[in-house]
């Protein structure tokens, strides 16, 4: 059975569709103009994510001590491939939509810069409003 769940962010929100026992995840992702993720990266998942609306700034790094972000512009029919250990965050310039595809370990994540101060992994309080 799939289900379709509601996780809602301090920059925006995820629509996270998901099969149990999948080997993937899928989510729909909105972020507000002017906002940005975490500086973050995953131990074991590996993303893709296709911007479908809006334009960002896609931070990256591979996981090297004291390696500086480059940064690319995004836009509508852009594809960021995330691998595991790579550093990295999207900030809205635009109101932005993207659709993720990933490994199903969704609750992988290290957070290494917030602005709403979360710890890494799972956000109960994020996960609450669910519909």
């Amino acid at each position: 059975m799939t289900t379709a769940k509601k996780v809602t962010k301090g920059w925006g929100e995820e629509r996270w569709l998901v099969a149990e026992g999948a080997p993937f995840g899928f989510k729909i992702i909105h972020i507000q103009a002017g906002q940005k993720t975490s500086l973050q990266y995953h131990e074991r998942k590996e993303e893709a994510n296709l911007v479908l609306s809006g334009s960002g700034v896609f931070f990256y790094a591979n996981k090297q001590p004291n390696e500086s972000l480059q940064k690319i512009d995004i836009d509508a029919g852009d594809i960021v491939h995330i691998l595991p250990g790579m550093i990295h965050r999207i900030q809205a310039t635009d109101d932005i939509t993207l659709v993720e595809v990933s490994t199903p370990e969704l609750d992988d994540v290290i957070r290494l810069e917030d602005d709403w101060h979360r710890g890494s992994g799972r956000i109960e309080s994020e996960h609450s409003n669910q519909g």
